[in-house]
């Protein structure tokens, strides 16, 4: 199934829970209603709880022999009798029944909150669409597919409307009436002119480097990369330990970021030089302008620096592979369930890391692998539907952790992480003190691995 079927399933589903659980808050209101009602006029409060019984026994079934007492004795014209009034306070005097009628202000809040959100994802909101696509049960990689297919919608909207707004006559700016007479703030100016010399090179230079991130991208696309950072922003504001959101460290979203600070620093530099060239240009304008532009060239370093690591991680190459082994020996993968094709991916795989190749699919970075409890940093390449997890050690050497279908390699590699910290850092300690015993049951391990992995009517090596 297709991640955007998948989300549209997911979707409806989301949308009739929704619905049930606003009915059930209804339904409970309701019955908090009957009970709260004013009880002058006894007669009228029984027979509107009696009518209302099918509805108080759906929440309350331990009321069941109490409003049977009242139906008798309402039958027979006698409502004044003890029991009646014993079996009313029976009814109200019940804690559940005292809870559901002092939550009446809260089920009225959860009702308005349920249809809100109701309306806002059949009226296509985009923050609450992706708040709900955040939680869902799909995979990360479905989730980033769903979220551009959604930006890429709303920037399309987005560019439709300045379309619109293009076609009227242009705004044209008043003349400025009044020159500048403060001394002070012309040599304020001039300060600013100077600086803004000193860093113009080493901002040319950055953004230079990086121009490629936006070179031949039209206003659509730099739309579209916009959205995207306005969604993980939004994202971000909301992120809690107990609810985790989509964060752009988590889904290395280096090059978005970069590409909209880029945009950033071309505005201000145009505005600021522009500025500058005016004569009766506002202190207060430049000074904005000019700050701006610093502040998003230092964010811009920051990146850069990570982006130039990624890089330079990317052309190691490979010297040794090597696999997670417990202490029997054993990988944490099962070659045996896995079948001919599977198996064919596999060896695929070992052979790219034997190339130096660490690429997740052709052209496109490989993906790493997320959670805050990881004490390393554990990357998935893929082949088709076969994916296998590994760690990039030092001398650029490979850890296999396992290999597992592209539905389970996440789920698989972080529970090996998590549970086999101490085997994983014992075995790359191994692996940098080329430990004689490690090496010689590795290299067994790898030929048994190398045969099994081969299929009849492969070329052997």
């Amino acid at each position: 199934m297709e991640s955007k079927e998948k989300y549209e399933k997911l979707l409806e589903e989301q949308l009739q829970s929704l619905k049930n659980e606003l009915n059930n808050y209804k339904k409970i209101l309701d019955t908090a209603n009957v009970l709260s009602m004013p009880r002058d006029n006894i007669k009228e409060y029984v027979y509107n709880l009696l009518e209302q019984q099918k509805l108080i026994l759906h929440f309350f079934p331990e009321l069941s022999s109490n409003l049977q007492i009242i139906n008798f004795f309402l039958n027979n014209n006698a409502l004044e009798i003890e029991q009646v009034t014993i079996a009313l306070n029976n009814i109200l005097k019940n804690d559940k029944v005292k809870e559901c009628i002092d939550k009446k202000e809260e089920y009225k809040s959860q009702i308005k909150r349920i249809e809100h959100t109701i309306t806002d994802l059949n009226e296509n909101s985009l923050s609450t669409k992706v708040s709900f696509i955040l939680k869902t049960n799909i995979t990360d990689e479905e989730k980033i597919s769903i979220l551009k297919d959604l930006a890429y919608e709303s920037c399309m909207k987005g560019t439709f409307k300045e379309e619109k707004k293009e076609e009227k006559e242009p705004l044209i700016e008043p003349e400025i009436l009044f020159p500048i007479e403060n001394e002070e703030e012309k040599e304020k100016i001039t300060n600013l002119k100077a600086s803004y010399s000193k860093v113009k090179e080493e901002i040319d230079s950055l953004i230079s480097k990086n121009y490629y991130l936006i070179d031949g991208k039209t206003s659509k696309d730099l739309n579209y990369i916009k959205q995207m950072d306005q969604i993980i922003k939004k994202q971000k504001e909301k992120q809690s330990t107990e609810s985790p959101y989509l964060d752009i460290k988590d889904f290395e979203y280096k090059n978005i970021t970069m590409t909209i600070l880029l945009i950033d620093m071309l505005e201000a530099k145009q505005e600021l030089e522009t500025l500058f060239k005016k004569p009766n240009a506002s202190l207060e304008d430049i000074e904005f302008y000019f700050n701006e532009l610093k502040e998003q060239y230092s964010k811009a370093q920051q990146v850069d620096t990570t982006l130039t690591e990624d890089i330079k991680e990317e052309e190691k190459e490979t010297d040794d592979i090597y696999f997670l082994l417990d202490e029997n020996n054993n990988p944490f993968f099962q070659l045996d369930k896995f079948n001919k094709e599977d198996k064919k991916r596999c060896k695929s795989l070992i052979e790219k890391f034997e190339k130096s190749i660490h690429d997740y699919e052709k052209g496109k970075h490989h993906t790493k692998l997320q959670s805050r409890r990881n004490l390393f940093d554990i990357y998935v390449n893929k082949s088709s539907n076969m994916c296998v997890s590994y760690i990039r050690t030092k001398d650029n050497q490979v850890l296999v952790i396992t290999f597992a279908h592209l539905n389970d390699i996440f789920d698989e590699s972080n529970s090996i992480a998590q549970n086999y910290d101490n085997l994983i850092e014992s075995t790359l300690s191994n692996i940098e003190n080329k430990n004689t015993n490690f090496i010689n049951h590795q290299q067994e391990f790898f030929e048994q691995f190398k045969t099994n992995v081969e299929v009849k009517g492969d070329e052997h090596r």
